[in-house]
């Protein structure tokens, strides 16, 4: 039992970093740029910082419909949190765990900047490929749900190779 709580433990310290380093990321660089201040160069035409207000999911698509993916976000961390709490016992994979840790951050991340602002604060323009504009969270549930795949795909094949 002490180790489960200590991996829950150790979970909860990887979201609430995750959460944290989201939040402090927006309004270090998101307020400056949103107040008037020119775009941050770090890379000239590669990387930059701009003000990007997200009112719809990923890529813009869904705009100006906050409250309904408000309320899909929810239910989704919601989700996620009882997937792992539920999990504890049965999947000890840390990939498992990392990958909903980042999921679950990265959720909730967004949805204080849905319920606070009404739209989700983006920053990160990777000018060189001209990709969407993103965030901390965006990134920490982009790479959760790549890990999440990985970890099915593992335990697929590493049980169909037990199977044989």
């Amino acid at each position: 039992m002490r180790k489960y709580i200590y991996s829950l433990v150790l979970e909860l310290f990887l979201i609430v970093s995750l959460i944290a380093l989201d939040l402090l990321t927006k309004n270090f660089i998101y307020g400056p740029i949103a107040s008037g201040q020119p775009d941050i160069i770090l890379i000239s035409g590669v990387l930059r910082f701009v003000a990007i207000k997200n009112t719809g999911a990923s890529f813009g698509i869904f705009a100006d419909y906050t409250n309904i993916l408000t309320i899909v976000s929810i239910i989704s961390v919601v989700g996620a949190i009882v997937v792992l709490i539920l999990t504890q016992k049965k999947v000890s994979n840390p990939l498992f765990k990392i990958a909903m840790s980042l999921i679950i951050a990265g959720g909730i991340g967004n949805i204080i900047d849905r319920v606070k602002f009404g739209y989700v604060r983006d920053f990160v323009y990777l000018e060189i490929i001209d990709f969407a504009v993103f965030n901390v969270a965006d990134s920490c549930l982009t790479i959760g749900c790549i890990l999440i795949i990985i970890y099915v795909l593992w335990d697929f094949f590493s049980t169909t190779k037990k199977e044989k």
